[in-house]
């Protein structure tokens, strides 16, 4: 099985860190019913490469919105 690199280590521009590091990811306790939602309503329509890349974004997605209520926090601060 070939290992992609976390798209978390990616820059904006897609440039790779030297640094990047392979991990194999396994998720326990998601209910099959959960799963096939996800699939029908998110993957299926939006994510044509499979689940990998949505779990991906959904990880981006959570990234970016803490660091913007972070952001948001500091300048509210000022």
């Amino acid at each position: 099985m070939q290992r992609k690199r976390l798209a978390i280590f990616q820059e904006a521009d897609d440039k790779r860190h030297d640094d990047d590091m392979f991990v194999d990811l396994t998720i326990y306790d998601v209910s099959a019913g959960l799963l096939r939602e996800f699939g029908e309503k998110i993957v299926h329509s939006s994510y044509p490469s499979g689940v990998n890349e949505a779990i991906k974004d959904l990880l981006r997605k959570a990234i970016m919105d803490q660091e913007s209520k972070r952001i948001e926090a500091h300048l509210l601060a000022t």
